[in-house]
C-alpha cells in the first residue's frame, strides 16, 4: 500500500529528501545509459555495463547470462558473445554458462566509456549526501 509510504514522506524530510535524490540519480543514469547506448561501441558499453553490476552487485562475480545482457544492452546475444570473448582473451573477465568474473577492473575502466564515471560519480554524491 502506497499510504504508509505517503505517511512516512510527510512526517520526514529527510526520507523525502533522500526519495528525491534516489529519482533524480535513476532518471540520470536512464539518460545517461540511452545517450550511451546511441553512442558509443559494444565494447564500451559492455565494459561499463559489467563494472556498474559489479558496483551495485558488491562483487567482481556476477550471476548473469549473455542472453540478459544482451537485453540491457539492446543488442543480439550473438554480438555480446563475441565481445565478450574479446574481452575474455585480453584478460579482464572470465564467463562460463552464467556467471561472469571481473578479472582485470582497472583494464575494463579504461574499455568502458566515460559513461560508467559519469553514472558512478552520480550514484556516490547521492550516498554521500544521504550519510550526512
Amino acid at each position: 500500500p502506497v499510504e504508509p509510504l505517503k505517511e512516512i514522506l510527510e512526517e520526514h524530510s529527510h526520507i523525502r529528501s533522500l526519495m528525491g535524490g534516489h529519482e533524480q540519480a535513476l532518471l540520470a543514469q536512464a539518460q545517461q545509459s540511452a545517450a550511451c547506448n546511441v553512442t558509443h561501441v559494444i565494447e564500451s558499453r559492455l565494459a561499463r555495463w559489467l563494472l556498474r553490476a559489479a558496483d551495485l552487485h558488491g562483487s567482481d562475480e556476477l550471476p548473469l547470462t549473455q542472453e540478459y545482457i544482451a537485453q540491457m544492452l539492446g543488442v543480439r546475444r550473438t554480438s555480446v558473445t563475441v565481445v565478450a570473448r574479446t574481452l575474455q582473451e585480453a584478460g579482464m573477465i572470465r564467463y562460463r554458462r552464467g556467471h561472469i568474473n571481473l578479472i582485470d577492473v582497472p583494464a575494463l575502466q579504461e574499455t568502458a566509456c566515460e559513461c560508467y564515471h559519469t553514472v558512478k560519480m552520480n550514484y556516490d554524491a547521492l550516498l554521500h549526501a544521504s550519510n550526512k
